[in-house]
Formats: structure tokens, sequence, C-alpha cells
């Protein structure tokens, strides 16, 4: 089978990892894999089997014409944004698949945009039948409710062979007898790292020599004035394992998510999680302490439960352990493929 994933951008987000994991597999089962992209400026790893091709289009309306322009001989095209599955639908018909890592109009916060984007699921969904994969099941009924759309769930899952705890003596030694919070710094508001910078100025206003700050992301060493901050920049898998595993907390205040693959990699790596209800596969006081979305002071004395409780900190550990445990990255990679196989009647898998 000849399977094509059609995107603008290959980064160093969630996203870009899981396009790579699951295409990776789908070589290796002996398929014939292109990805499709404007850019590539990725620190994840390509599987040398993966074909990785240039659109030779300029910017993101470049990327959106040739999803219109062009017909695919691929028997299989997977978007992972609704206005690339609607464009290549007019071209490429029932072969294109809605791969949904996100709901699209999280990205966007005018109205006229958020309607434009809902304009092109309804046709795309409910009209046009496009097939989807989702990434969870809070994503999965939202399409099912609102779009009587066909999904499939295949959750994302951690690769328990990169993630797992190694704790890092010169980490330590960065640490000065502190305790180390992790935060992603992304401009995609959708990331809440605005959220992050308030909490944990708030927290330092309370108890500033107690603990360092660790980012790791998009250049941000301005970003907490006054508390004691080392950026790490992106970093490869094996880095960004060894800092979790040598942290004492991971603030991820989110506003939205499909299935937070760096959630999982901090929860994999022993590192208790502080998040939002945005990120709605983990439990309150279970796996991770969960607060609403934006809730500034909520989110602060959660941080301050983890740093000073020792027992709390090691019961959220060992219960991310075990919710890794049922979310690999083999088991994600084999559903895709088995996914792939039930749109498609025994095409791609066997």
């Amino acid at each position: 089978m000849e399977i094509v994933f059609f995107r603008h951008s290959l980064l160093s987000r969630g996203g870009d990892k899981m396009v790579l994991s699951h295409a990776g597999y789908l070589a290796d089962q002996g398929h014939s894999v292109t990805i499709l992209t404007t850019v590539v400026e990725t620190v994840f790893p390509i599987d040398d089997r993966i074909v990785v091709r240039l659109t030779g289009r300029a910017g993101k309306l470049g990327t959106l014409w040739s999803g219109f322009a062009t017909r695919f001989r691929a028997d299989v095209i997977v978007a992972d944004i609704i206005p690339l599955a609607f464009l290549l639908f007019f071209r490429n018909r029932e072969r294109v698949i809605y791969f949904s890592q996100d709901y699209d109009e999280s990205y966007y916060f005018t109205m006229v945009q958020r309607l434009f984007i809902r304009s092109l699921y309804t046709l795309g969904l409910t009209y046009f039948r496009i097939p989807v994969i989702a990434v969870s099941h809070y994503l999965a009924d939202l399409l099912r409710n609102r779009f009587h759309a066909k999904v499939i769930v295949v959750t994302n899952g951690v690769d328990t062979k990169v993630f797992y705890p190694e704790h890092d003596p010169d980490l330590a030694l960065l640490k000065n007898d502190k305790k180390a919070i992790v935060s992603l710094s992304r401009s995609d508001a959708r990331k809440g790292f605005d959220v992050a910078q308030k909490v944990l100025q708030k927290v330092g206003s309370e108890c500033i020599d107690d603990f360092v700050v660790w980012t790791v992301g998009e250049s941000c060493e301005s970003a907490f004035p006054g508390l004691h901050h080392r950026h790490f920049g992106y970093v490869k898998e094996d880095e960004l394992r060894r800092i979790f595993s040598s942290a004492d907390l991971f603030l991820y205040p989110s506003r939205h998510e499909g299935f937070p693959l760096m959630a999982l990699e901090a929860l994999a790596c022993g590192c208790p999680l502080v998040t939002t209800d945005a990120v709605n596969v983990v439990k309150n006081d279970v796996e991770a302490l969960v607060s609403p979305v934006e809730d500034v002071g909520s989110l602060a004395e959660d941080v301050k439960k983890v740093l000073a409780d020792e027992r709390l900190s090691d019961r959220l550990s060992r219960a991310g352990f075990d919710f890794v445990e049922k979310n690999t990255l083999a088991q994600s990679r084999a559903n895709f493929c088995l996914a792939l196989d039930g749109i498609f009647k025994g095409r791609p898998c066997r």
C-alpha cells in the first residue's frame, strides 16, 4: 500500500512525533510511506524508510493549494487538520482520512475564524463523510455529537523504551538542593505558558528560594524575572527523559488538548504532574493534581502541595506509571494500523 501523510509542517511538537511514529510503523509493516510537507524543522528522528518530500509551495496558503490541486496516486492520504482533509477530498475522495489530534476550532480566537472552521467540519465530516481517527474519546465524542462523524479512537501512547526514570547527577547539581519545576515554553496560547508564568510567579512570591524553574521549547530566557530559571531549548528525547526524571514536578496548565503526549512522557519518567482539566485523560488526585483551566490560584496551591508533600509526590508518580502502562506507543501504533485496516477493509495492514 502507498500511504501519504500530508501536512504543512514537520516540527518538534507532540503531533509531529505521533505522525512520525505511525509512519515509521506502517513502513515497518512493508508499506510505502511518504510525508509530504512544506516545512521540516524537527528534533525527532525520521525513519530511513519514510520518504519526506517538500510541496515546493510557499507558506500555509501554498500548502492548502497543494491539497486542493493535487490528485495523489497513493491508496491512503492522511491529513491532521480539517482544512487540509476538506481540500484533499475534492480530488482524492474516499482515500482521505482526517487524523484528529485536536479540535481545530481551538486554534482560533475570533468568531469569524471559528465559524469558518466549524463549517469545514460540517461539510467534511457530516456531508462528505470523511472518516476520522481521533486520539481521544473526548475528541471522538465531540465529533460524533456535533457532526455525526464516523470515528475510530486510537489514543496516543508514550515510548517506554525512550521515556523511563533516569536520574541525572549533573542536573541534580543544577538544582542546588532546591526542587525543580519543568514547564513547556510555547507561543501557542492553548498550551498555557502564560498561565505557567503567573502560577510560578505567585508561588515564588511565597517561597522563592525553595525551587528552580526549568523550561524546554521556545526561547523564554526572560520569562521568569526574579526566579531561578534555566532554559534548555528544544531538546532531544534522551535529554528530555533526564530532565523529567530529575525534576520534581511538571507544570502543564494547558487550555485545550487532544491527548497530551508530553504529559504522558513526564509520567513515564516518574515526574508528578500538575495540570488543568483540559488534560481530560488523567484523574484529579490520582495520576495528577488537576485544576480548572486558567485558575492560577488553584494551580499555585497544587504546585505547593507537590513540592511540600513527598508522600503525595510518590503516590502521583506510582499512579502515573500505572497509567502509562495502559497507554504505550507500541499499543498506539498497532491500533492506528488496525484503524486503517477497519476503514479500508483489510487493505493497509494485512
